[in-house]
């Protein structure tokens, strides 16, 4: 009995070992990968580093899952891994992946866009998983039921928010369109795993009656925002009562994370998904729960580990999808391939439709998206890991037939390698061709009056030096190549905008102490600069705010806004939510600003 036991817990010692063995070495491979993606190569890779990760995994699947002898530990590393139990996936990374997008969030830009992200969420999610299953039905020649066809549709409607976060991050949106579609992405999380485990437990035989089913979408849908809100109530309060203690609270949003998406998977039945969500968003709008000097750090925290995760999570992937691809050749043939490619193109129709068809919702709850918008939307349904674990959480059925789990997971896999690496390599090129890079007229206003005012202390600061003994030997020219105007120059060049032409047109304000003949040529009329609003005529920074001491030196840091005209209200509102946004944003502690928005 001794000897049996001390047998297997060897075994699976050793199980342990070789996995850990094996995610070591994907780390520090993807790490090299990184450091020759931004060293050698310069970022100049289109895709970005979560996809170079998965193709990373999915080359070492591939290799593995032909070689027989599995002798060596590095291989059995990777065979344990690939058995891994999607549920063990789930519960260990989406947690931390979850709570993250929305705690670290910036809840000022996300506010305008909650409502239109619920619609698209909502009522899209079902469009898109309807016209999925229509694809199952009619299209594929599996004859599938409508009920493995919609079970299907719903994780196909799933979006993965770990890859959308990514690629919004290096794609060079829009801060508001970028916080559309990681809400989206995460509240699609929550609705579509609702509607997958219904129908799944349909086909399982689990939920049989109207009755039951009606109580579970109930459940799920109402019961996850209501016990994340609550949760999120009780820890701001509790967060509030600690003053600066680094490590408890550090460690306390790490241990939330996990216990409040086990209580609500497990113990009361609800969407953990949307319990997470809106337990972060709520504490991301009273961040000052966080004590001032923990800000920082937390927030530093939080992003090492995430990083790590992202690694984790998309080498595990491209592992799974290496050998899933593999393991179902016996129920998959060559025009299966086909049919993958008729999927894809089918879900960009799908969400291409509920965007069409909620843009009059849209626009009702505020956010005004332009056509090329919409086409980052559309473009921007990455599926990925969470859609891949759903599929294998269908694969473990055991109940449904294998062919039928094959196939579901054979094209969930296809789709998310495609989307992937695809639409998530391509997706700066269609930022960039769309120009959707270069900003709101507002934003490239705030733009130009900060280079405007870097021009001129610079060129203050300039003078003096050059008056200065201490600075006779300096190459100014050497220096020249480090100053702001180069560095705008060499912005333009790398993002294909004309900030440098534009700023070098825009009058300038005079220059203290430079002498006149050095002193650019003002352009402006006086009687033109007093019909251009400052950012205190414009109500973006309070009269208060500045002290009366300095009252007579506040030409130095308040600077006039060219080519905005007060007299357009609608211009003069957007301007003012830039600036707000601007000003909420820089400030990298918050000290229980949100009584601003």
């Amino acid at each position: 009995m001794n000897i049996s036991g001390n047998s297997t817990s060897n075994v699976g010692e050793q199980g342990i070992g070789t996995v850990i063995l094996f995610l070591s070495f994907g780390v520090l491979a993807a790490c090299i990968c990184k450091l020759i993606l931004s060293q050698l190569l310069k970022n100049k890779v289109p895709a970005p580093f979560t996809v170079i990760v998965l193709i990373l995994g999915l080359i070492i699947g591939i290799i593995t899952a032909h070689i027989n002898q599995m002798n060596n530990d590095f291989l059995l590393g990777e065979q344990e891994l690939n058995g891994i139990n999607p549920h063990l996936i789930f519960f260990i990374f989406l947690p931390l992946l979850i709570f993250d997008s929305a705690f670290n969030s910036r809840f000022h830009v996300i506010q305008p866009q909650i409502i239109s992200a619920i619609l698209l969420a909502g009522p899209g999610v079902f469009i898109c998983t309807i016209i999925v299953a229509l694809c199952a039905v009619y299209i594929f020649p599996y004859h599938w039921s409508w009920i493995d066809a919609l079970m299907f549709g719903s994780i196909l409607s799933a979006t993965d928010p770990v890859a959308v976060v990514t690629l919004l991050h290096e794609s060079g949106a829009s801060k508001s369109l970028a916080a559309l579609i990681d809400l989206e992405s995460l509240l699609n999380d929550g609705s579509a795993f609702v509607i997958f485990s219904i129908f799944k437990d349909i086909v399982i035989k689990k939920a049989t009656t109207t009755t039951s089913i009606i109580v579970e979408i109930v459940k799920f849908t109402m019961g996850g925002p209501a016990f994340g809100l609550a949760c999120g109530i009780l820890a701001v309060f509790i967060l509030n009562l600690l003053n600066n203690e680094l490590e408890i609270e550090i460690i306390s949003t790490f241990g939330l994370a996990y216990l409040i998406f086990y209580l609500a998977d497990v113990e009361l039945g609800v969407s953990a998904v949307l319990a997470m969500v809106v337990m972060g968003l709520y504490m991301a709008k009273h961040k000052y729960c966080i004590s001032s000097h923990v800000q920082l750090p937390i927030a530093s925290t939080w992003r090492i580990i995430i990083y790590f995760i992202n690694i984790l999570i998309f080498m595990i992937t491209g592992i799974i999808l290496a050998h899933s691809l593999v393991g179902t050749q016996k129920h998959v043939d060559a025009i299966d391939f086909g049919y993958s490619i008729v999927l894809y193109l089918a879900l960009h129709i799908a969400r291409l439709l509920a965007a069409v068809i909620l843009h009059p919702f849209i626009k009702w709850s505020g956010v005004n998206l332009s056509w090329k918008e919409y086409i980052v939307l559309v473009w921007s349904g990455l599926r990925g890991s969470m859609a891949v674990i759903l599929a294998l959480m269908v694969d473990s059925e055991k109940v449904i037939d294998e062919m039928t789990r094959h196939r579901v997971l054979f094209h969930i896999c296809m789709i998310a390698l495609l989307t992937l690496t695809i639409n998530g390599t391509s997706s700066k090129f269609v930022v960039r061709f769309l120009g959707l890079n270069h900003g709101t007229p507002e934003s490239e206003t705030v733009l130009l009056q900060a280079l405007q005012h870097m021009r001129k202390q610079t060129s203050e600061q300039l003078y003096e030096m050059k008056r200065d003994k201490q600075f006779t030997d300096v190459d100014w020219i050497i220096l020249n190549e480090y100053l702001p105007e180069k560095l705008v120059q060499e912005m333009d060049a790398k993002r294909r905008t004309s900030v440098h032409r534009r700023l070098s047109i825009t009058p300038e304000h005079d220059v203290i102490g430079v002498p006149a003949d050095s002193r650019s040529k003002i352009v402006t009329s006086a009687v033109e600069l007093s019909e251009v609003p400052t950012i205190i005529e414009n109500d973006a920074v309070s009269h208060a705010s500045i002290s009366s001491q300095h009252c007579t030196l506040h030409h130095d840091f308040v600077l006039r806004m060219f080519g905005f005209r007060a007299t357009d209200s609608h211009k003069s509102q957007n301007m003012r939510n830039e600036l707000i946004t601007r000003f909420l944003t820089a400030l990298s502690v918050d000290y229980e600003k949100q009584w601003y928005i």
